[in-house]
């Protein structure tokens, strides 16, 4: 297994500069706002039960997912090391436990050059370094959910107890460090279990796996979202984040899913930053099936892009919306190009590696398109000025409301400042606006900060209160007396 060892090692060694990089880059915003939770365990203590996200409140408490990622990283950052590089050092951990289990499934199922080339893809692949040592749960959910994929398989095919007991382990894990994840891995699962069956006709093993595993971790994941709902209503704002209130923006709309231009995102996503160029990757994947010699090997290639493609249809807005989601499926849409890049490569027969070898070198550079910027992993963002000038200027106990500037806590993040983010999507109702004041007090907040000066931000203060410009660009005080005239 020296190749992969190797192939673990370089992908490793590639991303130590990243481990370095400030957090502001693509989608910072959930960079930003997982890290700041690991930091505050690190200075306040550690509770899974509770997630403190000072930027929807001085100490609030407002839970996303079961924080085990987090807490991982603040374990680091009590060690030493700075917040932005023990997030992104948890995240490369999910990334390559990720890799590890992906190639030993597929080694189980379609051999040695299959495995070499689909974690060459998963390490290489421009998508992969973007987000291989991201500051996100993302990678270690999907690591989790591979655990469950595989453990389960061992049970399944060879009756292997501890198979049993680490696929249901990982299956409950995946479930509670992001719900939205491991659902599409179930899809594998099914996979594996009819698989199996068709060899032993053991239903029994069978329903054992699936009661073990993959339902009770969907229990605790329904059961951990109704726990972070009824925590979440007692916040102004995060009253707005529960699963009822967000059952639109995840799943999207009756209206989104009769229109074909809302699959589009995705699909693009896969077909040009992960599987290029232009679709290449993905009629690959789909020779790959017709070209299985047995019908199970077709039914298993095809679980691989089935999953795949399971979970943008499943949370079509979600999916829509956020790049970074396709995480959750990345190994599977790897795992299926390189099974056709392989298929291809033996029916060309002679030189058949160094065939596939060509293919997936012309895959990975394929797939570095400019919109997505490819470079992210190798170059390090600016500092962010406006988080700089704030913390210069303002005192560490200075609370500051944060409007205009979408959903983002980098800014406080980086200022290390507690406050309140008013988001975008939430201005333009004036009555929900009053209602975060009618249960927040406002002369607790001394300074407010936009990121568009055209903006009226005392226009969504409580009446009586006045801003007067400075000590920064874009940050001004919060003072009582009567309104500006004209």
């Amino acid at each position: 297994m020296a190749w992969l060892t190797a192939s673990i090692l370089i992908g490793t060694l590639i991303r130590i500069p990243q481990l370095s990089h400030r957090l502001n880059e693509m989608h910072e915003f959930r960079q930003t706002q997982t890290t700041y939770a690991a930091l505050e365990f690190a200075r306040h203590g550690i509770d899974l039960l509770h997630t403190p996200l000072p930027v929807f409140g001085p100490n609030a408490d407002v839970p996303m997912e079961f924080p085990l990622a987090q807490a991982m990283a603040a374990l680091l950052i009590r060690m030493g090391l700075g917040s932005d590089s023990a997030m992104r050092i948890v995240g490369l951990v999910g990334f390559q436990a990720s890799a590890i289990l992906l190639a030993v499934l597929v080694y189980r199922w379609h051999g040695k050059l299959t495995t070499i080339v689909v974690l060459a893809l998963f390490e290489l692949s421009p998508y992969g370094l973007a987000w291989g040592a991201s500051a996100l749960v993302d990678f270690p959910s999907v690591a989790f959910s591979l655990g469950m994929v595989l453990g389960l398989d061992y049970w399944f095919r060879d009756r292997s107890s501890v198979g049993l007991l680490l696929g249901s382990i990982s299956a409950w894990l995946a479930f509670l460090v992001k719900t939205t994840t491991p659902p599409a891995w179930c899809v594998l699962v099914l996979v594996s279990a009819v698989s199996a069956y068709s060899a032993n006709r053991s239903w029994r093993r069978v329903i054992a796996g699936l009661v073990a595993g993959p339902v009770p971790g969907l229990a605790l994941g329904l059961a951990w979202a109704h726990h972070a709902d009824a925590i979440k209503r007692h916040n102004p704002v995060a009253q707005y984040l529960t699963s009822g209130e967000l059952q639109d923006w995840n799943f999207g709309t009756l209206q989104q899913r009769l229109d074909p231009i809302a699959y589009t995102p995705a699909l693009a996503r896969i077909g040009l930053e992960i599987a290029g160029p232009l679709f290449l990757g993905v009629v690959l994947a789909v020779l790959g099936i017709k070209w299985a010699p047995t019908k199970l090997e077709r039914f298993r290639r095809a679980g691989w892009l089935a999953t795949a493609i399971s979970a943008p249809l499943l949370l079509l807005n979600l999916y829509f919306t956020h790049s970074y989601y396709l995480i959750a499926v990345y190994p599977a849409i790897v795992a299926a190009v390189g099974i056709g890049i392989v298929a291809l490569a033996r029916r060309v027969r002679s030189n058949t590696e160094v065939f596939a070898a060509a293919v997936t070198g012309l895959v990975v550079i394929g797939s570095a398109v400019l919109i997505y910027n490819p470079m992210q992993w190798a170059m390090a963002p600016a500092p962010d000025l406006d988080a700089q000038h704030i913390k210069a200027v303002t005192d560490r106990d200075d609370l500051i409301v944060v409007m205009g500037c979408d959903w983002d806590p980098t800014i406080l993040y980086y200022a290390d400042r507690q406050g309140l983010m008013l988001p975008d999507w939430l201005l333009p109702f004036p009555s929900k606006v009053d209602q975060v004041w009618a249960r927040l007090n406002v002369n607790d907040y001394r300074y407010v900060f936009t990121c568009k000066l055209s903006l009226d931000i005392a226009k969504y203060l409580p009446p009586g209160y006045l801003v007067i410009p400075g000590p920064a660009p874009g940050l001004s005080r919060i003072a009582r007396g009567p309104a500006p005239v004209g």
